[in-house]
């Protein structure tokens, strides 16, 4: 016989739909938190010179110096991309002696640009 709505089968079924719709919430909460995340990460790659930063910071750490020489940016301009992305959270600095190196923190992003790089620089 069919279950009704007094019968403890259909109420069970309640709670199964009810907690199915709250973890969808729950999911759907996770993966726009995950789309932000990664919207800012591309707002940082769409823009040239960070991402040719980036893509030296693949090859290890480096202070202002060696990643002005290399990139034929202004001290000024990479020091203040640097700072960008350190507030970012995509790039951390240590400090030797009078020098900072800067190195990628998120493995992620790191295989990301190696990808980039894979795939466009690679001939």
């Amino acid at each position: 016989m069919p279950t009704t709505t007094g019968e403890p089968g259909f109420k069970n079924h309640d709670r199964e739909a009810n907690a199915m719709t709250e973890n969808l919430a729950v999911d759907l909460d996770k993966m726009e938190a995950q789309c932000e995340m990664v919207s800012n990460v591309l707002k940082t790659l769409a823009h040239p010179k960070r991402l040719l930063l980036l893509c030296h910071l693949t090859q290890g750490e480096r202070n202002v110096s060696e990643l002005t020489e290399l990139t034929g940016l202004s001290q000024s301009q990479v020091s203040q991309f640097l700072k960008s992305m350190t507030l970012q959270g995509l790039v951390k600095s240590r400090s030797q002696g009078s020098n900072k190196y800067f190195f990628i923190i998120d493995d992620k992003l790191q295989q990301l640009i190696s990808t980039l790089h894979q795939v466009y620089c690679e001939v």
